[in-house]
């Protein structure tokens, strides 16, 4: 199974107003891009995004109720990005052992010293999360609206990559995740984790 991190807003992840790095490949090898639902086999025509031709004004129909329940959101009510942001999103494609690994890893305390003598270091909660928003709060929480998400902070989850060791499972993991939290730091827009 894949997982992907994608960084854009979150109108357009809704809408699926969005190109991915797999469908362009397959496009250029001449190949359709087919998706496989309970509903069955769908194709989707080159050059079309992912949620179909009307995915750009669907979008544009979701924004309001959107940003209502972005606005609710306790941690992050005067810290919004600009959902309407019309820049490229950015795609990370992530091993899905290495990913698991890594998870794993951040839901465990870090031992610090030989033999944990000088304690350990928390959880690093924000790795573990599948939306990290581009604002610094210190608790993830669970979303509901407008889909069901364990929510992170962005700048909290890149200090805690940089603050621990990760193993060599995790490790092309970490660095794959710290690229994408870049993207979305410098673009200042949500990065998802897709699977």
């Amino acid at each position: 199974m894949a997982v992907d991190f994608m960084v854009m807003p979150l109108s357009r992840y809704i809408a699926g107003d969005f190109i991915s790095p797999a469908m362009r490949l397959a496009w250029d090898a001449g190949l359709p891009y087919s998706l496989i639902g309970p509903d069955g086999t769908r194709q989707i025509p080159k050059d079309l995004p992912f949620g179909g031709p009307d995915a750009p004004a669907r979008r544009e129909a979701i924004m309001e109720m959107l940003l209502g329940d972005l606005r609710a959101l306790p941690l992050i009510e005067s810290s919004l990005w600009d959902e309407r942001s019309a820049s490229e999103p950015a795609f990370h494609r992530v091993d899905p052992r290495s990913y698991e690994a890594l998870l794993e890893e951040a839901a465990q305390p870090q031992r610090r010293g030989p033999f944990g003598i000088f304690g350990s270091a928390p959880a690093a909660m924000h790795v573990g999360t599948t939306l990290l928003l581009p604002c610094d709060f210190a608790a993830t929480f669970a979303m509901s609206s407008p889909f069901l998400r364990q929510v992170g902070s962005t700048p909290r989850a890149l200090k805690e990559l940089s603050g621990r060791a990760w193993s060599a499972m995790a490790a092309s993991a970490a660095e794959t995740l710290r690229a994408a939290l870049q993207d979305a730091a410098r673009m200042g827009v949500p990065m998802i984790v897709d699977q």
